[in-house]
């Protein structure tokens, strides 16, 4: 029987882990085992407590701890130090799958609650690297964006890619990740987390994603089950009732409404974030170009 780990990084509030850890306990395993390991990332000693706590209780496993500086991850104020640490972390849990012979690492990043058919669903696509679609609204923005783009980073060809992902399927996209399953056939190409030196974008993912497509591997997003991420402390009331009453996944659809779609065309019809920049560049061109013609004569 196929063999499958589940690893999580924590390091968020008790309040979060105790819905998000016990989703992961509940998922249905058809045709495989499933295994646990966390790696114990947390700021507070009450937060490392509940978490080998609920590894004793549950007969999870804890990565070895690595020798890492310590690290702010609020708000998602990212940088490279910080995506460094996580790389690090992320690396250790790949190769600690490759040593044990898993048949999948599953990747979860530890705000996410999931449900129970997540994990089955997403075996049974026989896709090498796929994840499962999640929707945030991050802050200053005016709609919820899906865990996954077109182009690094989070940048899309056109409204269409992000209306899609509203409907059952699974699609092929230029990234994403959080909720991913990876097969042993892709992680032991060499796939890793590592920064490429060609590319200038922060995020661990992004070098993740081009990687597997550069071995001639596709990126999938499933949009089936999609899980609830816990952005904000103040969302795991709701995320617990969604989660109680049987994470229906037809639950998002309030938050991807008519008038959600509208902003998500009104986005793409704003001018090209470069635009400016490129008319100040044509403005400083036709300046220096008048300058010339006047001097001359």
């Amino acid at each position: 029987m196929k063999r499958i780990v589940l690893f999580s990084s924590i390091r968020k509030p008790k309040e979060i882990l105790e819905i998000s850890l016990q989703s992961y306990l509940n998922l249905k395993q058809e045709g495989f085992v499933l295994e646990y390991l966390f790696y114990d990332d947390s700021e507070t000693s009450e937060e490392s407590a509940f978490l080998n706590e609920f590894c004793k209780a549950n007969n999870c496993n804890l990565l070895s701890k690595i020798n890492l500086k310590s690290s702010d991850y609020s708000d998602h104020n990212w940088n490279v130090s910080r995506i460094d640490r996580i790389i690090a972390i992320k690396n250790n849990a790949i190769q600690y799958a490759l040593q044990h012979d898993y048949d999948y690492l599953f990747l979860v990043d530890s705000d996410l609650v999931l449900h129970p058919m997540t994990l089955t669903h997403l075996v049974q696509q026989n896709e090498h690297f796929i994840f499962e679609v999640f929707w945030t609204l991050f802050f200053k923005q005016t709609f919820h964006k899906p865990n996954a783009w077109d182009h690094h980073s989070w940048s899309y060809v056109g409204p269409e890619t992000i209306l899609k992902l509203t409907q059952k399927g699974k699609y092929t996209v230029g990234g994403g990740g959080a909720c991913t399953l990876l097969t042993k056939e892709i992680l032991s190409k060499n796939l890793n987390f590592n920064r490429l030196m060609s590319l200038g974008y922060q995020g661990e993912d992004r070098h993740f994603c081009t990687r597997a497509q550069a071995l001639g591997y596709n990126v999938v997003v499933d949009t089936h089950y999609p899980a609830y991420h816990i952005f904000l402390k103040e969302q795991c009331s709701e995320a617990k009732i969604w989660y109680a009453n049987g994470a229906e996944p037809d639950f998002f659809q309030s938050w991807l409404d008519d008038d959600w779609s509208k902003r998500v065309v009104a986005y793409f019809e704003k001018p090209d974030p470069g635009f400016f920049m490129k008319l100040k560049q044509f403005q400083y061109e036709v300046r220096q170009l008048f300058l010339k013609t006047f001097w001359r004569n």
